[in-house]
């Protein structure tokens, strides 16, 4: 919001304030809130009695669910505050991979949200798909280019790292299962509602295991002293999805402390032991560090690893391991028992290039971070149980701005029981991607196959077929993973077939448009700065950062005392380094120089120039408005006149714009021919906004910036100087 729109002072509820009465909101005009806080009576209570808000964006909208049974409608605590919340705001944003998610009356219960007015005619919607092309946007990373045409995501390469097991560990992992057994076979014997803890610590167990050893060795002893009367109660965390690894293991830690069945005990140390012997010598660690970190460091010692865990004892293990080799400094965390504070910290120590060079991550880190500027490689030291949650961990690198194909390592051993499992559900998933994204004329799109990953990891719901899998054969397991893939795809297929209706990225649609870049904006600031007399003694950073030398006037009518000053062209850059003047329209160095380039005493107005294939050129900015009346877009449109015909964003004005330019001198215009001039312009400006108008887009008041003259002929100085100033509404 900072970075793409100036929106700043953000502050988190819960975290950097509370509120005690309702009128306190309007000391917070920028708000981050989670939705199961703010669902809750007295936090909804507040809100509902605060002023009303602009704008409220949902993330993972597809969470408020509401289904229909019948004549009667069941809606979740999240869709409720949202519909109330509806009320008092102008505008929602709700955002998604999975709107659909092949539930037809959830996603008309989202657009219901959109639109409260237009109820009826969703009831139509199977019948009128076209509708939602007026309020949904569908996006694919696939289609998504540059303005020169050029993709701008790379893909991704994912490389299996398998993991053998010891005749040690596969006894282990036997024994292991036995306890599981006894522990699921006294649940199903108790059947009170108590008894279910057992078999969710079961589970839990078996994912720790497949984590690592370390995390099973740890649980194990916890369990120990919970049994013994050692382990005391923690303070549970509020719940948070993103840190469900995390309270898995804290709630199996805080169950009975009575012995879930006769013989635990006994049970318990003996699997303690031999975890405590399998850590001695964890070969998947030694596969990590000498198989893959070193042969990844081997290539580039400086390269950055972001790295994956689900639970926090096995992120505290590769820590170790890393500290062990590579020093204190080597790496740093991110977890759930972080604020903000401490996690901001940790990303800015991974981006510096002389910071951390490993980044280790539980599911905390898994949405909500973006660390795409630096690394390209990622290790999944575990395969979590829900496959979205893989996706989401690939998506803090592959997203816009990575440069390079992303390259996941998975590392996992498959000779244990519930690992092939682990391993036949992201084979399979794999696959029906893979199927689904072999197109027309049977040609296979990559860069598809990553999307449809995405949808079909948020569709299917595997989590209950894995924790009654070892209650099953291998094969079993397998039809029902099957099962559930086939209802996610025919789901992703009736989404892909609704959004077929949806507004999207139309790579035509810029074309055309003037493109401003950076390269405009440093040829500008280099302009202003060689008219003001403004020294740049240095650019470095491949030229996106300049420190600056202010002379003595210019600083007396800035108001400023120091000389010295650095900006930068680039929005992480300035992030990184708060001392770097961003050049954008919050910074007031840059609104400065618009100031003084418009003035009509500068010549900023109304100009004679050289370099123009025509006659005259007009810059103005082009706006609409939505049937509300407020501003909806503005497009930024320079006009050129040539032999009484106006064009539109000429090709040649975009280097014009960029070449220096000496002072010139010329023949003015007369009034009647610049006035024609401009009608020309005027004209054309009202058509660009007539052929982008539409239903919910009304064309408004244009803005007229300048207008520059190409010479016609050479006066000496002293006539020019002598003469009156143009009529400014030339």
């Amino acid at each position: 919001m900072s970075g793409k729109f100036g929106l700043d002072e953000f502050r988190i509820y819960g975290d950097d304030f509370l509120i005690n009465e309702p009128r306190h909101w309007k000391m917070y005009d920028n708000v981050i809130g989670s939705m199961d806080r703010l669902k809750q009576g007295k936090h909804l209570e507040s809100l509902l009695q605060a002023e009303s808000w602009d704008l409220i964006i949902v993330d993972e909208a597809h969470r408020l669910s509401r289904r229909q049974y019948g004549n009667q409608l069941d809606a979740s605590q999240r869709y409720d505050m949202l519909e109330k919340l509806r009320q008092h705001t102008e505008s929602v944003l709700l955002l998604s991979a999975t709107p659909h998610q092949g539930k037809q009356d959830s996603f008309v219960g989202l657009l219901e949200l959109l639109h409260p007015e237009r109820k009826e005619e969703f009831d139509t919607l199977a019948l009128n798909p076209e509708i939602i092309g007026e309020m949904v946007f569908r996006n694919y990373k696939a289609d998504v280019t540059d303005m020169e045409g050029k993709f701008i995501f790379h893909g991704k390469t994912v490389k299996q790292i398998e993991v053998p097991l010891s005749d040690q560990a596969r006894a282990f992992d036997e024994n292991l299962r036995g306890y599981l057994r006894r522990g699921y076979a006294a649940e199903a014997a108790d059947g009170r509602t108590t008894s279910r803890a057992i078999g969710f610590v079961m589970t839990v167990y078996r994912k720790l295991a497949a984590s690592s050893v370390a995390a099973i060795h740890t649980s194990l002893l916890r369990r120990q002293a919970r049994l013994r009367g050692e382990l005391l109660e923690q303070r549970r965390r509020e719940e948070d999805e993103r840190y469900q690894g995390e309270l898995e293991e804290l709630e199996a830690a805080l169950t009975q402390a009575t012995p879930f069945f006769d013989g635990e005990e006994e049970l318990l140390q003996d699997l303690i032991d031999e975890a405590g012997a399998l850590a001695q010598h964890d070969i998947k660690l030694q596969a990590f560090m000498d198989g893959l970190v070193s042969t990844v460091l081997g290539q580039n010692s400086s390269e950055k690893i972001l790295i994956f865990t689900e639970y926090r004892s096995t992120q505290a293990w590769v820590q170790d391991a890393l500290k062990q080799r590579f020093g204190e400094q080597a790496s740093v965390l991110i977890h759930g028992g972080m604020d903000m504070d401490e996690r901001r910290e940790a990303i800015t120590s991974f981006e510096e290039e002389a910071g951390a060079q490993f980044l280790v991550s539980t599911e905390a880190g898994g949405e909500g971070i973006n660390l795409q500027e630096r690394c390209h490689i990622m290790v999944n030291y575990d395969l979590p149980w829900n496959p979205m949650r893989l996706v989401q961990r690939i998506g803090r690198l592959y997203r816009y701005g990575q440069k390079n194909r992303v390259v996941v390592f998975n590392v996992h051993q498959s000779d244990s029981a519930d690992e092939q499992i682990l391993d036949i559900l992201y084979q399979r998933l794999d696959r029906v991607a893979e199927d689904m994204a072999t197109v027309q004329r049977h040609e296979f799109n990559e860069a598809m196959k990553e999307d449809i990953l995405g949808e079909l990891a948020d569709l299917v719901d595997i989590e209950e077929v894995l924790a009654t899998a070892s209650r099953e054969r291998v094969e079993r397991t397998a039809e029902r993973i099957d099962e559930a893939l086939g209802r996610a795809r025919d789901a992703a297929g009736k989404q892909q077939e609704l959004f077929q209706h949806a507004a999207g990225f139309d790579p035509d649609e810029t074309r055309g448009e003037l493109a401003i870049t950076v390269v405009h904006l440093q040829a500008f600031v280099e302009g202003m700065a060689n008219l003001l007399g403004i020294d740049i003694v240095e650019r470095t950073h491949k030229n996106l950062v300049w420190d600056l030398r202010l002379p003595e006037a210019l600083r007396e009518s800035f108001g400023v005392s120091k000389t010295r000053w650095k900006i930068t062209f680039d929005r992480m850059l300035a992030a990184r380094n708060q001392d770097w003047m961003p050049i954008n329209m919050d910074n007031w160095f840059f609104r400065r120089l618009l100031d003084i380039a418009v003035r009509y005493d500068f010549g900023g107005t109304a100009a004679l120039t050289d370099g123009l294939q025509g006659q005259a050129l007009f810059a103005g900015v082009a706006r609409w408005q939505n049937d509300r009346g407020r501003r909806a877009r503005q497009e930024l449109a320079l006009i050129s006149i040539d032999s009484e015909r106006a064009h539109l964003n000429p090709a040649w004005a975009s280097d014009w714009l960029v070449t220096a330019r000496s002072s010139v001198n010329g023949q003015i215009p007369d009034k009647q021919e610049a006035t024609a001039a401009f009608e020309l312009a005027a004209a054309r400006l009202e058509k660009m906004l007539a052929n982008q108008a539409g239903r919910t887009l009304l064309p408004d008041q244009p803005q007229w910036l300048a207008g520059g003259w190409q010479t016609t002929g050479q006066q000496s100085p002293q006539t020019n100087a002598s003469q009156e100033p143009p009529d400014e509404q030339y």
